[in-house]
């Protein structure tokens, strides 16, 4: 009997050492994970004034783009990939070098993937008319679900009051995701 309640205390002790193990390398991983910022490629697109006539919001670039996260997570020896967000966008005016926002009053991006709903990730309604580039306001909204699968489009809407300041002009549109990452 005494030899029963001995084990039987052995197992409690037991059991309660690999719960508290296990729940401090929970602890512990989580204390360990950390942000590592992906610059997606830099988009260069030109818009020609002939295709825009007045309208509240248009569709004025689209893109396909690619993000590896395996080569990802095996450069960092990572064990995944637990969340996505924007942590950047911006739009430049590259060419005519005496063109300006003018004619752009507020834009708009997005993010799709095949399968997933289309998801804004960035706005603003505040773009300086005599500006040549505009940050445009990341929202705090998760892309993991978008992004996981490796290709994505990012969409670039705006609201435009005609006429542009060219016949074409020179856009970039550059953005970064800001990704937690687990390791090992």
């Amino acid at each position: 009997m005494k030899t029963q309640a001995i084990f039987r205390s052995f197992a409690l002790v037991l059991t309660l050492a690999f719960a508290f193990a296990f729940s401090s390398c929970e602890k512990v991983k989580d204390l360990a994970k950390f942000d590592i910022s992906y610059s997606n490629p830099d988009v260069r697109f030109t818009l020609d004034s002939l295709d825009y006539l007045p309208k509240s919001e248009v569709l004025l670039h689209q893109v396909t783009l690619n993000v590896n996260l395996d080569s990802i997570i095996a450069k960092h020896e990572l064990d995944g990939i637990e969340n996505a967000k924007f942590e950047s966008v911006k739009i430049e005016i590259e060419s005519p070098a005496s063109a300006n926002f003018s004619w752009l009053t507020s834009a708009r991006v997005t993010v799709s993937a095949p399968g997933v709903n289309e998801t804004e990730v960035a706005a603003t309604t505040s773009i300086a008319p005599d500006g040549r580039s505009a940050d445009i306001a990341v929202t705090n909204t998760e892309v993991i679900s978008q992004i996981s699968g490796g290709v994505f489009t990012l969409k670039l809407y705006g609201s435009i009051t005609p006429p542009l300041p060219a016949g074409s002009i020179g856009m970039l549109l550059s953005s970064k995701i800001k990704m937690t990452v687990k390791p090992l």
